[in-house]
């Protein structure tokens, strides 16, 4: 497959990315943004809303109904590194389209399904199309950045963050119409979606006369003479020679560990917090608290990782996450002030571990290859995705409560920092684009 040609922009596409007060870049991280927003906001904080007026009407039960996320996350594992591998070679654009397109044509469908099969086809085709969508937006953000591209993942990093703010229209909509139409009504908007990702989302500065951060000049390369230090210089490895490091499984082992709580979370908070006690209605209003909280970690973590040694920021934010699935486990109607430490903890802890990972990525094997890389280190990450929960529903069925289950992930998290302290960072290898 031929990679993205290198082209000469129009006139529109020159007086909008050469703008000196605004780089074109920050576009590209603000419509990732919103593209997060959506398919965050309907396929996992959406779903958790979904998930007991859709067991109430069927009779399925909480294990069966999220059986379907270990089939998403096998899939899932497999297609990203294919996804990312066309990324690096022709960008982002296709893959985007094809992403919105069976995201929207899933959710239809899963307006639709009354059997327990149609269901699983359906969602893991709308869930998939999602995987598309992620895939190829965030390796698109860091492609524009270098010197800035911990602050410019940490916008990035918003859109899941905020994307609980769908949680509350979402639920109203369910309330008024049942969860088949609303899921009708959502998958329409992917299809509507689709121009604008296509305008905004941009493969590399490089195919456009420029270069990253808005910089007049290419980034230097680690190796060169005129840098004094290589940890101020960009590295690009190769998928197979990144894959042959230390750091690749290293990172690839601290990640899958991170992920497996909000896997759970994700699927899981909103009849968490009516086992704990809270109504129906106030689970649902205070599903936005858990995403929404995290934005001040994005920020600050983001900020933090342009400045200090990522491995270090990024093994903060493991143990400050660990603490925080900790209190987790305690939280209780009857005192809602556990409830808001966790989220104090939350905000910083699992907010840098988002945006950290993804800098450390970049600090470690550069831009070149990004996509690529993502898909691989996603293997091991959906591995979490996959059976977190429905790990957590045979927990809940057995026992009746999350709480064994909250305190072995915080266990595990926060074996992640160690692990992430030990990585190397590669010897230089210049590899051309």
């Amino acid at each position: 497959m031929a990679r993205e040609k290198t082209s000469t922009p129009t006139a529109a596409e020159t007086t909008s990315t050469s703008n000196k007060k605004f780089f074109f870049g920050w576009w590209v991280a603000i419509a990732a943004v919103f593209l997060n927003i959506f398919q965050g906001g309907v396929l996992f904080y959406g779903f958790t809303v979904v998930i007991l007026p859709m067991t109430e009407e069927t009779g399925w039960s909480r294990t069966v109904v999220t059986g379907v996320f270990p089939i998403i996350g096998i899939l899932a594992g497999i297609l990203a590194p294919f996804l990312g591998n066309i990324f690096d070679r022709v960008g982002p654009r296709p893959i985007i389209a094809v992403g919105l397109t069976a995201m929207g044509t899933g959710l239809v469908l899963v307006s639709n399904v009354t059997t327990l099969p149609t269901f699983y086809a359906a969602f893991t085709l709308a869930n998939l199309g999602s995987v598309c969508i992620w895939s190829s937006s965030g390796p698109a953000v860091a492609n524009w950045f270098v010197k800035k591209q911990g602050r410019a993942l940490g916008l990035y990093s918003l859109g899941f963050a905020l994307s609980g703010i769908m949680s509350p229209p979402f639920f109203w909509i369910v309330q008024e119409v049942g969860w088949r139409t609303a899921f009708m009504y959502v998958g329409v908007i992917a299809w509507i979606l689709i121009p604008f990702a296509m305008f905004f989302i941009r493969h590399r500065p490089e195919n456009y006369g420029l270069y990253p951060d808005g910089s007049e000049s290419p980034p230097l390369q680690v190796g060169n003479d005129e840098i004094e230090n290589d940890d101020e210089g960009e590295l690009n490895l190769s998928p197979s020679q990144a894959i042959r490091t230390q750091a690749f499984w290293l990172m690839a082992i601290g990640s899958s560990l991170a992920f497996l709580t909000i896997a759970a979370l994700q699927v899981h908070w909103a009849p968490y917090l009516e086992d704990v006690g809270y109504s129906r209605q106030s689970a649902a209003l205070l599903l936005p608290a858990m995403p929404l909280s995290t934005v001040i970690g994005r920020i600050l973590f983001g900020f933090l990782a342009d400045r200090f040694n990522k491995k270090l920021i990024a093994s903060v934010a493991f143990v400050l996450q660990s603490i925080a699935i900790v209190i987790l486990a305690m939280i209780s109607a009857d005192k809602p002030w556990i409830l808001i430490l966790f989220l104090i903890f939350w905000s910083i802890g699992f907010g840098g571990t988002i945006v950290t990972r993804l800098a450390l990525q970049g600090y470690l094997f550069g831009r070149y290859s990004f996509g690529t890389l993502q898909g691989l280190f996603s293997m091991s990450s959906e591995a979490g995705f996959a059976f977190s929960p429905l790990i957590a529903s045979i927990v809940f069925d057995m026992t009746g409560s999350y709480t064994p289950l909250f305190l072995g992930f915080a266990a595990l998290t926060l074996l992640a920092a160690p692990v992430t302290m030990l990585i190397k960072r590669p010897e230089p290898i210049l590899v051309k684009n």
